[in-house]
């Protein structure tokens, strides 16, 4: 793509607006690329693989946790992620991986310091300046196991000094060993983790039996051989009392008794072998295992490292790309924070919140939407009544309109720029559906539900020729569309709906007449305007894709990394390879730019060289 001032909007191809971007002609500088439909333009890039995959040119170890992809720009990388805890924007050498700068925007960065010296403050009730592990425990759960730095010394003997001490603090009858009653609450379903189940499944009855009498002896307070959520109070059945407490027919929930037979079925099938009593070896060994050289006590860098960034059970840290447009970045993290940064040295330029600054509600598994950058505005989704997005200058961050007359929630997917039916609009995948908005003042045009789900709607729509394809998984499918009538009056269509091209967050692309991408756990090709399905195949299992000179470059949730040929004829691969798992499913989006294919997964991030000789 020839380079263009970033204030220009070019000119219309295929109904979709192409963007402009102060950057090389085979840069990637935004989700997707520079056309925000995951193709690249570059050609003379290797067909085929060799068979371990093509050369790495660089790796590196330090690109923080989190989902965020990388954005390619003018010799720079850039990415987001978690670095000690706390949510960072990063950029990177293009040229050998060198970390440039990394920081957290300035105001962000201020309101986390003042958060941490509050709660430190509230945490530590005796007033020694540290956490010791019950104050830890009361004050974060079981997450303040993770958010303990490392010390110097012999694992194994830090290890037994922390359980000696934990028993101290919890077994009150002084038997050596946490019964039910008094192992914590704060613990939640770590306790699975400590408890380590003996036996098999043929004595997993007779364990379970055990485990309830011991429990009903030491909890049943009034005698009458079951357990309510008064006599539970803060211990350890909480976190799984409404899995134990079953539902009778034709009722919702439980009726808040936990019998002995109820107990006696949840623990020989759900925790099996596990007799619901702690011992000092079995806390020595977790410790050990999954803390190790950790004594449990915490500074305050520790709760700043526990609290600073987006905190979730499928991962923590930022969920969205980073958006380059000439001298500026621009980021969203996964609690709402969007900042434009000087690329060049990663100051802030300015900062919003979409929850604090518009009133947004921050989706369940966080904000995960790439902002979009057109000409000088910032378009961005904080949901709500108020009106499902926002467009910001992007020179100030001030708003410049909100959406009318659409006030769905946020989702996970990302906005797009696009002509429709003569319309320059704002194409977004909000809650309840995929919908169009005026450019200039942000009113509604069109939507379409048949392809929505309340779960999670995360792939970026694809648009052409009047024509929108949406897609999303948990049951749905994805539909097609075509969006037609004059001005401010338009109505979507439904051509078609197939319940297995069900694409979860991995993306869609559309190559000629036909598109591609992952429904379920196989890779398909579908004629874009029919429906058709040409082919369908398990390739590397459920993942995201994108395309460059004729590929399709596939990356698998599961680590596996192939190279498909978008053709509709038939599946063709044409080399395949697998990356190192980093403990988290691999959902970073690949990237193709400049005769290099990167991989984002978790701390590491790996440039391979695809470029033909």
């Amino acid at each position: 793509m020839k380079t263009a001032s970033s204030l220009t909007i070019p000119a219309l191809a295929v109904g979709c607006v192409l963007f402009a971007f102060e950057s090389k002609s085979d840069d990637w500088p935004q989700w997707r690329g520079p056309g925000r439909d995951a193709k690249s333009a570059e050609t003379g890039l290797l067909q085929e693989w060799p068979e371990a995959g093509p050369s790495v040119v660089w790796e590196i170890e330090n690109a923080g946790v989190g989902y965020s992809a990388v954005a390619v720009s003018n010799g720079k990388l850039f990415t987001m992620g978690d670095i000690e805890g706390v949510e960072h924007i990063l950029c990177f050498s293009e040229k050998d991986g060198k970390l440039l700068w990394a920081v957290q925007p300035e105001p962000v960065a201020a309101v986390l310091d003042k958060e941490v010296s509050e709660r430190f403050s509230s945490f530590d009730k005796n007033n020694d300046g540290k956490l010791d592990e019950e104050e830890a425990l009361a004050g974060l759960g079981p997450r303040a196991f993770a958010s303990d730095g490392e010390g110097d010394g012999d694992v194994v003997e830090i290890a037994k000094n922390r359980a000696t001490g934990f028993l101290k603090t919890y077994d009150k009858d002084g038997d050596g060993k946490l019964g039910p009653a008094e192992i914590p609450g704060v613990l939640g379903k770590e306790v699975t983790r400590i408890d380590v189940p003996s036996g098999g499944r043929r004595e997993g009855r007779n364990i379970a039996e055990a485990r309830v009498a011991a429990t009903v002896k030491a909890i049943d307070k009034d005698g009458d051989g079951s357990i309510s959520t008064k006599e539970v109070g803060g211990g350890a059945l909480k976190s799984i009392f409404r899995n134990i407490d079953i539902a009778k027919e034709g009722e919702k929930k439980g009726d808040g008794q936990l019998t002995a037979e109820e107990m006696s079925d949840y623990f020989s099938k759900k925790e099996t072998g596990r007799d619901g009593i702690i011992t000092g070896e079995e806390l020595s060994g977790y410790f050990e295992k999954n803390h190790p050289g950790r004594d449990g006590i915490l500074a305050q860098a520790d709760l700043k490292r526990s609290i600073g960034g987006y905190r979730n059970g499928q991962g923590d840290g930022p969920r969205a790309t980073p958006s380059v447009d000439g001298d500026s970045v621009f980021t969203e993290g996964g609690n709402g924070d969007v900042t434009c940064l000087d690329a060049e040295t990663g100051k802030t330029i300015w900062h919003k919140n979409l929850v604090t600054d518009f009133g947004g509600r921050r989706p369940g598994w966080g904000y995960s939407e790439s902002p979009l950058v057109v000409g000088d505005l910032v378009f961005v989704t904080p949901g709500g009544k108020d009106g499902t997005m926002v467009a910001l200058n992007k020179k100030t961050g001030e708003q410049v309109w909100r959406s009318s007359g659409i006030g769905e929630a946020a989702h996970y997917s990302s906005p797009i720029l696009a002509e429709i039916a003569g319309q320059k609009q704002i194409v977004q995948f909000g809650r309840e559906s995929v919908f169009g908005l005026t450019f200039d003042d942000g009113n509604f045009l069109w939507k379409y539900s048949g392809a929505a789900n309340g779960t999670a709607n995360c792939a970026t729509p694809i648009v052409a020729d009047d024509h929108v394809l949406s897609s999303s998984a948990y049951g749905t499918g994805g539909g097609l569309v075509k969006v037609s009538g004059s001005g401010e009056s338009q109505k979507a269509e439904e051509l078609w709906f197939d319940k297995s091209f069900a694409n979860h967050h991995g993306g869609i692309v559309k190559v000629d007449d036909h598109v591609y991408g992952f429904g379920g756990n196989s890779l398909l090709c579908v004629n874009f305007l029919s429906g058709e399905i040409s082919w369908q195949e398990k390739s590397v299992g459920k993942g995201s894709l994108i395309y460059a000179d004729g590929q399709l470059y596939c990356l698998g949730e599961r680590h596996e990394v192939a190279l498909v040929q978008a053709t509709p004829e038939k599946y063709v691969e044409n080399g395949r390879f697998s990356i190192e798992t980093q403990g988290r499913p691999s959902w970073a989006h690949p990237v193709v730019a400049n005769g290099r294919f990167y991989i984002r997964d978790q701390n590491a991030l790996t440039a391979y060289s695809v470029k033909a000789e």
